[in-house]
């Protein structure tokens, strides 16, 4: 349950198994990091500034973490978020910050999403580095360029896709939920080394309030242009900003104008976000003071290079009781990308889509190692990953009892064009 919490002795000794390879002296030593190369493992770059390299790096995958550090490594048997919390206990007020991602399936930890599909990629479920606050400087490296020979393909496919929508829409009128979000992926080979290059060029084409590089070895790698808030957390304050509803941007200003008030009028559009913001009210009310959870904006515009959302702003006063970890536990996966009611609605999507998605619709971002909690996690939609040769993409649509499934699948096209784009490649199939 996401509820669940470890025993105070079982989380001692996690901490005390991290404070073995990473003792307090190592961090209070750690002066003027140097910059990581973006081929590095460890190196992390957010928002137009890259982190200095990890004094530490924490990985997690099914039931085991490895926490490696000044004093080499240990393993840890543990389940993600508690390895998380552990992480944050060992380090707290230190002078640093935690920067990495949560993967989606970790929500498979927390409640019962029912048979677990298959894994068709090796990827850590959490991936954490212990850096520097301040960014350090890098020099503008010249890009590579990015070979993906092989075709896009797509899972499900357009035939298949089209068809589950038909049976979440049956499902609906069931009565069995309210809405889900669907997704399908897309996926092409990569030529090794060209990650950087690939991240670079979706950023230039479609540039968003969160954009993201992970670096976990020398052939995995995280990118993402995300422009959707999961969780804003800073002095007790909680905010979270679902995004709803998608038009393409318009070749012409007049009809990028009509296809923005199509959109701001959509009744279908709206009542989906109505719904969403429904749920992630419940979500922050778990752990926020009772009466303080508002919605603070609804339904506003954000205008995007490539396409027009929804978006509303949800916020909430943390309990004193109530920590981090706490609040990601009761918030984990972000509503926009699971649907209402939640389990329900994730259970749906999982059967549809038969695989799991990794870090693409889960969170990434940076928490505050400080004496002042402060967290900011983005929602881990318009990202790719990179393992072995294949990088993979996914595009998701929230499906409501009014979808038309060939819309949806447009709508999966939309916000998947600045990726298949950047390949130089025009067959989204």
């Amino acid at each position: 349950m996401w509820s669940d919490r470890l025993p105070p002795e079982d989380l001692r000794l996690l901490v005390n198994q991290i404070l073995s390879v990473v003792p307090p002296a190592s961090i209070e030593q750690w002066e003027s990091p140097s910059p990581a190369s973006q081929s590095e493992p460890g190196f992390a770059w957010f928002n137009g500034l890259p982190l200095s390299k990890p004094l530490a790096i924490a990985t997690y995958s099914n039931g085991e973490g490895v926490v490696s550090g000044p004093k080499g490594s240990v393993r840890l048997h543990a389940r993600g978020f508690d390895l998380l919390e552990a992480l944050l206990t060992a380090w707290h007020g230190a002078p640093a910050l935690l920067a990495g991602f949560l993967s989606y399936d970790l929500a498979a930890e927390l409640e019962d999403l029912g048979p677990a599909p298959p894994e068709s990629f090796q990827f850590p479920q959490l991936h954490f580095g212990l850096y520097k606050n301040a960014p350090a400087h890098q020099p503008e490296e010249e890009l590579a360029p990015i070979f993906a020979s092989c075709p896009v393909t797509s899972r499900p496919s357009r035939a298949c896709f089209e068809a589950a929508v038909e049976r979440i829409v049956a499902a609906i009128h069931a009565g069995d939920f309210f809405q889900t979000n669907l997704c399908r992926s897309l996926e092409t080979c990569l030529q090794p080394g060209s990650e950087w290059a690939l991240f670079q060029r979706l950023r230039r084409i479609n540039p968003a309030r969160y954009e993201a590089f992970l670096r976990i070895d020398v052939r995995r790698a995280v990118l993402s242009v995300s422009p959707e808030t999961f969780l804003k957390v800073k002095n007790g304050v909680v905010e979270s900003s679902p995004i709803k509803g998608t038009r393409p941007r318009g070749r012409a200003a007049d009809e990028d104008a009509a296809l923005a008030r199509e959109l701001l009028a959509s009744e279908k559009d709206r009542a989906e976000l109505a719904m969403i913001v429904d749920v992630t009210r419940n979500d922050l009310g778990r752990v926020c003071e009772t009466g303080s959870v508002e919605v603070i904006q609804h339904a506003a515009l954000m205008s995007l290079p490539t396409v027009h959302h929804l978006f509303s702003t949800v916020r909430g006063k943390l309990r004193p009781s109530s920590g981090l970890v706490d609040l990601l536990r009761a918030a984990f996966p972000a509503a926009s990308i699971t649907g209402a009611p939640k389990i329900e609605a994730m259970r749906a999507a999982l059967r549809e889509e038969g695989q799991w998605r990794g870090p693409c619709m889960g969170a990434i971002g940076w928490i505050s190692l400080g004496r002042a909690d402060s967290m900011e996690l983005s929602v881990a939609i318009r990202t790719a990953f990179v393992s072995e040769g294949r990088v993979r993409y996914y595009a998701g649509c929230g499906i409501t009892a009014d979808s038309i499934p060939a819309s949806e699948f447009a709508e999966s096209r939309h916000k998947a064009a600045a990726f298949v784009s950047v390949l130089d490649r025009q067959d989204d199939p």
